[in-house]
């Protein structure tokens, strides 16, 4: 399963540096792991890249590896639930009191979910409130929102400045995990800071990221597409060519899902302003 990245992401990077965005001209400053062109165009990559400007061509993609993730009644990726299961445990050792609050949501579920702000409020409302269907990290089931037990800040800039927010950014990276969203970057994330919002890309990438550093994932992303294009090629048997998605507005049209029957999306959710755009937590019906 392929979604479009390169176009996007290029032209986003060049608007960027054109505009002189915060961070937006980062250079690595250390040796950044190898990758593939595959591993950065798959949808099952731990290195997909998905935000407002850049959609999953198979919209109703859905990870065939998600398991719950010990603790909660959330799902994530086998290797993403590993890494916050570990990270949750580590941070109560270290005396915070973290739990998952929101992880992986089907395309079905955040369309169903933008369709009714969209009917109540209209699109331009809407879109500051929910992420359109085919747009939310969380269909990737490699992010993970997290807070306080107490929900002390839970899901607010402000967890950022508590001690677990504090903890969370500077260990993070130890256990594959990234601040997704930090603060000051909202032009080149498209969404505003979220301190609590987490995405699994693999412990060598994190430190990498962390080590070269780089601010957003964006960015670190078109390191690693170009750092993909300059490794000479090797000759490979039986390959498949493949066509781009079509490159028309991220919000343009996309195939409607049959609509899903699982359970686990049957949840009361819950959204707030900007900067609370892409999280949600549910109770059991």
């Amino acid at each position: 399963m392929r979604f479009m990245t390169r176009a996007a992401s290029v032209i986003l990077a060049s608007l960027l540096l054109a505009a002189g965005a915060p961070g937006a001209n980062a250079a690595p400053t250390a040796e950044l792991p190898p990758v593939s062109s595959e591993e950065l165009s798959s949808s099952d990559s731990m290195l997909a890249l998905i935000n407002p400007s850049i959609q999953l061509s198979t919209a109703d993609y859905h990870p065939t590896d998600l398991r719950t993730v010990a603790g909660s009644s959330h799902q994530l990726r086998e290797e993403a639930a590993d890494a916050v299961e570990e990270l949750l445990v580590a941070a109560r050792q270290a005396g915070h009191s973290l739990q998952l609050i929101s992880a992986f949501r089907s395309y079905e579920r955040q369309r169903v979910l933008f369709n009714q702000y969209e009917s109540q409020y209209g699109a331009a409302y809407a879109e500051r409130i929910s992420a359109r269907p085919g747009t939310s990290e969380h269909q990737l089931g490699l992010a993970a929102d997290v807070g306080y037990a107490g929900g002390n800040c839970q899901l607010r800039i402000c967890f950022g400045d508590t001690a677990a927010g504090k903890w969370l950014a500077q260990h993070s990276a130890e256990y594959g995990l990234i601040i997704r969203y930090p603060a000051g970057q909202e032009e080149v994330t498209g969404y505003s800071y979220e301190p609590w919002h987490l995405r699994y890309i693999g412990i060598d990438h994190a430190q990498a990221m962390q080590d070269a550093d780089v601010a957003t994932y964006e960015q670190y992303y078109n390191l690693l597409l170009d750092q993909a294009e300059e490794a000479p090629a090797e000759p490979t048997e039986n390959a498949v060519e493949t066509t781009p998605a079509a490159e028309s507005s991220p919000w343009g049209s996309s195939p409607e899902p049959e609509a899903s029957a699982d359970s686990s999306d049957d949840l009361v959710v819950l959204r707030f302003l900007p900067p609370f755009r892409d999280w949600s937590f549910g109770l059991s019906r």
